[in-house]
């Protein structure tokens, strides 16, 4: 008995898109989606000239019943869904049964298929949508569906599309998205006679990022496996040594269909905040949120790219962890060790980005950095565990060490620059009343205009962040103190003052949390020890003890590395 039905006109109404093909990567889609929704798990798709005079799609799915087959041409005719009411169960990549109509109805079009249970194949040709033939052939289990000539009864359209290369680039680059949310689908793409994109659907996310990116982006990416409220989320995301220039990069798939949404790229822009890409940079994901099909409307556009989420709040806060918490959950200096308490710090962090923090007393020392009686949200429960040997300072920048067979560079302004961040990032949310340190004599600092008008509007920005300060005349200041965090002895108050406000006057336009994100980062790298700046090997010491303390000692707040690993090998006489 067959399996296609015509869907009643209350359904059709409610669901219908429109569907229009706009170009080959259009057929494309909507067929190698068909394939996977017919189990398959090898798929070919062979291209001449972009698309536009033949597009072959090959699959080992269950096939198409025999007397299902004129039926699956007939617009909205779909074996996905009975009424609308379904697609809240339906996690089908169609669902609508337009597509096979849209694209039969623009080109010269063949379908042949067979299922398990039957004997012989069915071939089905048709011109412009009519049925011109339909015969029993020879055929494996499975579907193969050939289009050709493209638009040449609709020649306005044709006129529209580009050139080969262009419209070959198009499918290209959407299959092979395609692979990164279905790896276990084998997929080969085969443009005028030549193989150019093949995944082996083994399932290793590694191996494909690999063969679409290339060895440095494989070396650099983190894996995600979250689950929370019902939604899992997993993928990969990069570190800050591949964020991007451009959003091209972030890729984001619903249930393995590839999707866009607002909400997403927001939570994932606050989540990589604080060290995961550096100042106009984007980061690097491939991620798949696993939901049920009610919480959310995909029946929003013909593409099905746009959705819409019930509960958008939800949505944003589980992606943010999801991210944030693969982002902690990095080795560092060899310490594999996971820290429990990472919660609290995601948690606090959320609610800062999205104005829900609740102040509370701090408990974060006063003064020394290193102090750990009192374990505070940035602070990991147990201090990781390394053996290091001290090597020494190169270029008066790096410190080098050894642990194991590895070597690592730890870039002394960004490492005390990201200890110093996460100070004052929790002293300004906690709202320390006493984390200024006051100056032996106040200090009378003269400001342009526009200088002066921008401390006026911030004033509480720098309060809060441990600067004491107040207006003292025509386009002066007053400085009694500066953030009671650990300087260099070559910092003075003026410097700190004028460097943090310069660099504040370079972003004026930032909004909300934007500002007070950047000035604590910029707070924090004036007063960090610089380059060129001697330390003892005791000061090299403290360092890295309060950076294994940290929660977060990934990355300065503007995304520079504190460490680089190079391995024993490396080193070796062939290699330099």
């Amino acid at each position: 008995m067959g399996k296609i039905v015509l869907l009643d006109d209350l359904s059709i109404n409610q669901i219908a898109a429109g569907e229009v093909i706009e170009r080959p990567a259009n057929v494309v889609k909507e067929l190698v989606e068909n394939s996977v929704d017919a189990g398959a798990t090898k798929i070919t798709v062979e291209i001449k000239k972009g698309g536009k005079s033949f597009i072959k799609i090959t699959d080992n799915g269950k096939g198409i019943e025999k007397e299902d087959l004129p039926l699956s041409i007939e617009r909205h005719a779909t074996s996905k869904i009975r009424s609308v009411e379904d697609l809240e169960h339906t996690y089908t990549m169609g669902f609508r049964g337009e597509a096979l109509a849209s694209i039969a109805s623009i080109s010269n079009f063949t379908i042949i298929s067979k299922t398990d249970n039957q004997e012989i194949g069915i071939k089905i040709t048709t011109d412009g949508g009519d049925i011109v033939s339909a015969e029993e052939v020879s055929s494996n289990t499975g579907t193969t569906i050939i289009v050709e000539n493209i638009f040449f009864n609709t020649p306005v359209r044709y006129k529209f599309l580009k050139n080969d290369s262009t419209e070959f680039r198009y499918i290209k680059e959407w299959l092979q998205k395609f692979a990164v949310s279905h790896l276990d689908v084998s997929i080969k793409l085969i443009n005028d006679g030549k193989i150019v994109f093949s995944s082996n659907g083994n399932g290793s996310i590694d191996d494909l990022i690999y063969v679409l990116y290339g060895k440095d982006v494989q070396e650099n990416i983190i894996k995600v496996d979250y689950e929370d409220e019902g939604i899992k989320v997993s993928g990969v995301i990069g570190t800050t040594l591949i964020a991007r220039d451009t959003r091209k990069d972030q890729i984001v798939f619903l249930n393995k269909r590839n999707i866009k949404n607002n909400i997403l790229t927001a939570s994932a822009d606050q989540a990589f905040k604080g060290g995961g890409t550096g100042i106009g940079k984007f980061g690097f994901f491939i991620l798949n949120l696993d939901m049920p099909a009610s919480y959310y409307d995909i029946n929003v556009h013909p593409t099905k790219m746009d959705v819409r989420f019930k509960d958008e709040d939800k949505i944003f806060k589980v992606f943010y962890n999801a991210i944030k918490s693969a982002m902690l959950s990095k080795e560092f200096l060899g310490n594999t060790e996971m820290e429990e308490r990472k919660t609290e710090y995601i948690e606090k962090e959320y609610n800062f980005v999205t104005n829900h923090f609740i102040k509370q007393p701090s408990i974060i020392p006063s003064k020394e950095i290193d102090t750990v009686e009192e374990k505070s949200i940035i602070e990991r429960e147990n201090k990781r565990k390394v053996e290091y040997k001290y090597i020494g300072i190169l270029f008066r920048t790096y410190i080098v060490i050894e642990v194991g067979k590895d070597i690592y560079l730890i870039d002394q302004h960004a490492a005390h620059e990201r200890l110093l961040y996460e100070q004052i990032k929790e002293n300004y949310k906690n709202n320390l009343k006493n984390n200024t340190q006051m100056t032996l004599i106040p200090e009378i600092i003269n400001l342009t205009h526009k200088e002066c008008e921008f401390v006026k509007e911030n004033i509480e920005l720098f309060q809060k962040a441990g600067f004491d300060i107040e207006e003292f005349g025509d386009n002066s200041v007053k400085i009694n103190g500066i953030p009671d965090i650990e300087y260099r002895e070559k910092t003075t108050s003026k410097d700190l003052f004028m460097d943090t406000l310069d660099e504040m006057l370079t972003s004026e336009r930032s909004q909300g949390k934007d500002i007070e994100e950047r000035f604590i980062a910029t707070v924090a790298c004036k007063a960090a020890v610089k380059a060129n700046m001697d330390l003892t090997k005791m000061e090299v010491d403290k360092l890295i003890d309060n950076l294994l303390v940290l929660k977060n000692p990934y990355t300065c707040p503007h995304g520079r590395p504190t460490t680089i690993k190079f391995n024993k090998d490396e080193f070796t006489l062939e290699n330099i």
